[in-house]
């Protein structure tokens, strides 16, 4: 009756937040105790077959844990189906997929692309399944989403052992926000690391080979993916079989062969097509430019005031629901404080380029009606266009600070601007892997002779790996838009991180001896748990509370907002009220009206929402023209002769951005001067731009039939 009764699997894995927190072989951490002068077992570890339970194996999780996967699951598809929203560079991979299914063309053969083969395919099944609307892309986003995130609410769980801590700490990921066209990030990231862990804990050939098909079908919808996660497996197989070198070889052999197998059917496609180096030149030269355009390896600056108060104190300032609102361009600052006064926008906060973040103090609609509606408001965001109601709510702590007229309180005012605020995560984020290196090598170097380090140092290292190479290449300018793609493997190093530092935390000092002594640290160590868990969950619920506060107020409205969502994406063709700049309806408008449904159509700026609306293909294998893409020698000869083999009978000329496609495609752009005509200048309906703000240019051999008004241009249909 005395001997000492096992905790039961479920019961430990359930309920105990923060004790067994990481897989790490027991002599690694015993003999890192050792080295400071502690009694192996001090831990709050559990027992050795505890520890090498595998991840990934169906017994490692139980009911409660699958219960709570799939309820996140299904969260997570509602919420983001109804906050589903894309921006222009969504439509760059839709209009692809777009020209896919409408015209049968195919990626590098018809069109160029940027690596993103898989993606472009997908997108085209989902608009022939779906119909020439958004709701298969939205399906197909938001089903990513949610399996990346399961994904890393169960790897989260393996390394807490605990439901509270990971439901928290992946709700604190899914608000990092990360965009909707990066759904294959979020995807892709947490499954490589979960099939890499499974092959280091398993090291059986069909977890390698699961491991391989997972890397290529990475590789595949966008080939930057599929590179990290090789480097990451790379890392893994050194680490785990670094005792056996044969073993190595073999293994990688294996991995490398199944990534190869696996591409053969797109390897051939691409070398039938132009040629499988062509290809990799295409890539390369895209990289390049835009690694270049957008300041890759160079670390964001924090923009201190040195003039400001160390504290600012003041009392409650105007309230209401957020909102988002970008002025058109001429908007100088005097006339937006006048505005801004006009329409009851407190609280103004610089985003970026023409764009504000406000408090809405009157939401009544009639005057959401006049705000959206006003010539000097380009768009704005948590706004619903339709029916003129305010989609976000005011934050709970704003409201209870009101309610009970608490002072504002600012600590360093001069360095909490936004731009700080990111700059600031991103230097955490790449702190953290240089952390779980150094962690991991001090375990290493104090390990227990001839113990088996590798699995553990497999695990730490190759999540370090993805952690690092997803930093430096895509952690970059502007890091807003980019830090929610890259949250879901960091947040997990990260917890990583401070598992490992809470299992090896010394034991608290005990000096009674005998029955008193041992309830006496039996007293200590409840005290000691309890105390810790309490402080650890309590910081995450307020931080959850804090990010996700005006999200909760909505939960009541979601269905409805969800019903509404899913009418307008399944309307085909898409409404204006869809686009991510209204601004451009009458271009669209235009694009559709006045060329046949076969007839492409040329706009010289970044504008690929265009063909989506406008429900037309893109010509020249160009749906974007902006930062010197393709525009090499070679890459415009391409271009022009694909112009020749289309029907284009119209190009719209952006003219605030003509001398910047003169200079990177002045090939392209002879090729329009000799077989196009002026045919007039408008601004189409955007008040955004000037009077004469594009450039409508016909084909000299093309006939109009009509005229177009109430802009009095060509019109071929």
């Amino acid at each position: 009756m005395g001997a000492h009764q096992p905790v039961s699997r479920r019961s430990r894995a359930v309920c105990s937040p923060i004790p067994d927190l990481l897989d790490l072989d027991l002599s690694m951490v015993a003999s890192s105790q050792r080295a400071h002068g502690q009694h192996p077992g001090t831990s709050s570890l559990q027992s050795a077959s505890d520890l090498a339970r595998p991840l990934g194996q169906v017994s490692g999780l139980s009911r409660a844990h699958w219960l709570c996967a799939t309820g996140l699951f299904l969260a997570s598809s509602v919420y983001h189906l109804a906050s589903y929203t894309n921006l222009n560079d969504h439509f760059d991979r839709i209009s692809r997929g777009r020209q896919i299914a409408q015209y049968g063309e195919l990626p590098f053969r018809d069109f160029f692309d940027p690596g993103y083969f898989l993606t472009l395919l997908s997108s085209a099944t989902v608009q022939r399944l779906f119909g020439d609307n958004l709701l298969g892309e939205a399906l197909l986003n938001v089903t990513c989403f949610s399996i990346g995130f399961t994904l890393t609410f169960l790897l989260l769980v393996r390394l807490t052992r605990s439901l509270p801590i990971a439901i928290l700490v992946t709700a604190l990921v899914i608000a990092a926000g990360p965009r909707f066209y990066d759904y294959d990030k979020v995807l892709f990231y947490p499954l490589g690391i979960f099939l890499c862990w499974r092959y280091i804990d398993r090291t059986a050939a069909r977890d390698l080979v699961l491991f391989a098909l997972g890397t290529a079908v990475a590789f595949w919808f966008r080939y930057d993916n599929g590179i990290y996660i090789a480097c990451a497996g790379g890392v893994a197989l050194l680490v785990v079989h670094w005792d056996d070198r044969a073993a190595f070889a073999q293994r990688l052999a294996l991995y490398g062969t199944v990534i190869v197998l696996a591409s053969l059917p797109f390897l051939f496609f691409l070398q039938v097509s132009g040629g499988v180096l062509e290809y990799i030149h295409q890539i390369t030269s895209y990289a390049t430019r835009e690694g270049q355009r957008t300041s890759v390896f160079r670390f964001p600056t924090l923009d201190i005031d040195t003039d400001a108060p160390l504290l600012l104190i003041g009392w409650p300032e105007p309230s209401g629901p957020p909102i988002r609102l970008r002025w058109v361009r001429g908007v100088d600052e005097t006339e937006r404080v006048t505005l801004e006064r006009q329409f009851s926008l407190a609280r103004p906060e610089y985003v970026d380029d023409r764009t504000w973040s406000y408090v809405l103090q009157d939401s009544a609609r009639e005057h959401v009606r006049n705000l959206v509606g006003h010539p000097r408001v380009e768009d704005t965001a948590s706004i619903d266009r339709g029916t003129f109601k305010v989609l976000s709510s005011e934050p709970l702590w704003d409201r209870f600070r009101a309610f009970v007229n608490l002072p504002n309180v600012t600590v360093l005012p001069g360095t909490t601007s936004p731009e700080n605020n990111f700059a600031l995560w991103y230097y955490v984020f790449i702190t953290i892997p240089g952390l779980a290196i150094l962690l991991t090598v001090w375990l290493i170097l104090t390990q227990k002779a001839g113990a088996r380090w590798q699995p553990a140092a497999a695990r730490s290292l190759s999540l370090v790996a993805i952690c690092v190479l997803i930093e430096a290449f895509i952690l970059r300018d502007p890091i807003r838009g980019r830090i929610g793609a890259v949250a879901p493997p960091v947040a997990i190093l990260g917890v990583w991180t401070v598992a490992t530092l809470w299992a090896l935390r010394p034991p608290p000092a005990v000096h009674a001896n005998g029955a008193d002594g041992w309830m006496s640290r039996m007293r200590q160590a409840v005290t000691t748990q309890a105390l810790s868990r309490v402080v650890v969950l309590t910081c995450l619920i307020v931080g959850v509370l804090v990010v996700w506060s005006d999200r909760l107020l909505q939960i009541p409205k979601a269905p409805a907002r969800l019903a509404e969502k899913l009418n307008s994406l399944a309307t085909s063709p898409s409404p204006q009220r869809l686009l991510p700049t209204e601004a451009l309806a009458g271009v669209a408008r235009y694009a559709r009206d006045c060329t046949a449904r076969n007839d492409r159509v040329l706009a010289t700026w970044f504008v690929p929402e265009l063909y989506h609306f406008a429900t037309r293909g893109f010509a020249g294998g160009m749906v974007v023209w902006f930062g010197g893409h393709w525009s090499d020698t070679s890459f415009q000869y391409t271009t022009l002769r694909r112009l020749d083999e289309q029907s284009v009978p119209i190009a719209i000329i952006d003219m605030s951005r003509y001398d910047n496609f003169q200079q990177n495609y002045d090939l392209v752009d002879a090729y329009l001067q000799a077989h196009y005509r002026i045919a007039g200048e408008s601004n189409l309906g955007n008040h955004n731009v000037a009077a004469d703000g594009y450039r409508v240019m016909v084909r000299k051999e093309y006939t109009p039939v009509r005229t177009y008004e109430p802009w009095g241009l060509p019109c071929f249909q």
